[in-house]
């Protein structure tokens, strides 16, 4: 099984506060540098900052996929 893990890339991040403003669940932060990161706990991976972000710096990068053992999917 995969669970979807979000990221947010801070080079393509304009720090708008986009992504934070439509997340149902409360999972994003602005950390020191202004980018929003996800609190991975509290992430649903419903999409909706992926949805959100103009300049696609919330992704699914493929090493944050992971199987059920932990192992990671490529």
């Amino acid at each position: 099984m995969r669970q979807t893990y979000y990221a947010i890339d801070e080079r393509l991040c304009c720090r708008c506060g986009a992504c934070q403003r439509i997340c149902p669940h409360g999972a994003l932060a602005t950390a020191a540098n202004g980018v929003p990161s996800i609190d991975q706990e509290r992430c649903r991976h419903c999409g909706m900052c992926f949805r959100a972000c103009r300049f696609g710096a919330v992704g699914r990068p493929y090493e944050l996929y992971r199987l059920k053992d932990g192992r990671s999917h490529r």
